[in-house]
């Protein structure tokens, strides 16, 4: 898939690049040097199509991932935002609210 197309399924989904990057666990940098390569890997279209498919029919995959628990820019327990799923992983669960 070219780099431009994975970006707008990245941005129909409501995500920025950094945001996808934390998704799947890898650096920003890594996922935006695509773009002079002008083509992406076949697991990040892959994921990029469902993830903007998803929006495309109404459906709020934050919700899923939270279920499983892997929320996107989560909050740890003292409020500081998390911005890669690396970093939420070293920190304690979080109590769900009643």
């Amino acid at each position: 898939m070219e780099y431009t197309e994975f970006r707008r399924h990245v941005g129909k989904a409501g995500l920025t690049i950094n945001e996808f990057s934390s998704l799947i666990d890898v650096r920003a940098s890594s996922v935006s040097n695509y773009a002079r390569k002008h083509s992406v890997p076949k697991q990040y279209a892959i994921i990029a199509v469902l993830l903007g498919d998803a929006a495309d029919r109404g459906q709020n995959f934050r919700d899923l991932l939270i279920r499983f628990g892997l929320p996107i820019g989560a909050k740890t327990s003292t409020g500081k935002k998390v911005a890669r799923l690396d970093e939420f992983r070293k920190r304690p669960a979080l109590k769900s609210k009643p």
